[in-house]
């Protein structure tokens, strides 16, 4: 195994080691201005040793700025950084020790596969023997092995990525930064890439951070996702935190699709047309009161037999749209009882052949009211940021 994995299960012990330790990486309060223009304001968090996390924001949040503050490429305007409590704010991004991939693969033309992943060894001076093993390796975890004579030309854009890839971590980084890495490949390509980046990571032990716009890439990949907005930070959760318990509106709006709905929250009851129901634990708060949107992730609708409304529970309501989105089906639905608001409902395969639906059916809706998310009425701008992003 390379170098890089004793290093990381090494330093994961340090971190970890006892009750209070210090993390992997602290960033705290950073700020970083460009002339007027405030990119990154108070950003802190903490990364823990041998954790994935993936910064996640539209174009121009900061998440870019940030990583390249953290690299050493960028020089924040306040704020510290801290590795397993060495302070490392000011150190160049050579000594940082960190290794960096970015969305161009920055691979040199006139050197070959193998030429291009020891590059930095060489400037190591490392024996000629050290250098062999580790380029083994790397060829064997990049599968790549048998392409070592030839060109960047003569190579796809993934494997071009992955030759970049096994350069960033060949010098055994301590971090390993991801600017963007599969932006630029289709989607095919960028599916399986992402996959085979997580293996590594994970085989490797080693304390990734990935910057992307793509919310897919960053909930299938991240241990942890930090979701940007104007340079701040949202919200740091799991993936699965972020999707299903977003913070604010912004973030509901910006990861995945959300039904919205004007409402009312008043004595710890939300209404929202004709239904009335407690306000769903994590946001029953001080700030959502009085007027509210609240927000259904369109996978959470269910439909049944029309006749099926008689329970109380579930809503009439009348198909005016279908589109088929390969994996499932997206249907646009009429409502009478919240006010004869649009909602959309995802259905997979296996419910169309259960219960075929066409445009103009009319239907029954369950609402899982438990799931619905509320935010303050003040925040309506932010899903209209969301959805432009």
């Amino acid at each position: 195994m390379l170098d890089v994995s004793r290093s990381a299960a090494h330093l994961a012990r340090q971190g970890n080691g006892h009750a209070g330790a210090a993390p992997f990486l602290r960033v705290a309060g950073i700020d970083k201005h460009f002339g007027s223009f405030q990119a990154l304001s108070n950003v802190t968090l903490d990364v823990e040793a041998g954790e994935f996390v993936c910064f996640l924001g539209p174009s121009g949040c900061g998440k870019s700025t940030l990583l390249r503050i953290i690299a050493g490429l960028e020089r924040q305007n306040a704020g510290t950084i801290h590795s397993l409590d060495q302070d490392i704010s000011d150190l160049p991004p050579a000594q940082r020790q960190f290794g960096i991939l970015f969305q161009s693969y920055a691979l040199f033309p006139n050197l070959n596969v193998r030429e291009n992943i020891v590059y930095g060894l060489r400037n190591r001076q490392l024996p000629a023997s050290e250098i062999d093993s580790r380029l083994h390796e790397l060829l064997e975890l990049i599968d790549l092995k048998g392409s070592e004579k030839k060109y960047p030309a003569q190579l796809s854009g993934g494997q071009q990525q992955r030759v970049a890839l096994a350069r960033a971590i060949a010098p055994s980084p301590r971090l390993l930064l991801l600017d963007e890495p599969l932006s630029a490949l289709d989607a095919k390509v960028r599916v399986h890439l992402r996959q085979q980046i997580r293996d590594l990571q994970r085989r490797l032990g080693l304390t990734t951070i990935m910057v992307t716009h793509d919310q897919e890439e960053a909930l299938s990949m991240a241990d942890r996702v930090v979701a940007m907005r104007d340079g701040e930070v949202e919200q740091i959760g799991t993936p699965t935190a972020i999707y299903h318990t977003p913070r604010s509106l912004f973030v509901a709006g910006f990861v995945g699709k959300m039904n919205i709905f004007p409402g009312h929250v008043k004595a710890g009851r939300l209404t929202v047309g004709s239904l009335a129901f407690p306000v769903p634990a994590p946001y029953d708060t001080p700030e959502n009161q009085g007027d509210v949107l609240a927000c259904l992730r369109p996978e959470q609708v269910r439909l049944c037999a029309p006749d099926a409304t008689a329970s109380g529970e579930i809503l009439p309501a009348q198909v005016t749209h279908l589109e088929f989105l390969g994996s499932f089906w997206r249907a646009s639905l009429i409502v009478p009882a919240l006010g004869n608001a649009e909602m959309s409902a995802d259905l997979s395969s296996r419910d169309m052949a259960d219960l075929p639906v066409a445009v103009g059916d009319h239907v029954g809706v369950c609402l899982p009211r438990e799931r619905f998310a509320v935010f303050p009425l003040a925040q309506s701008g932010q899903i209209r940021e969301a959805a432009r992003s």
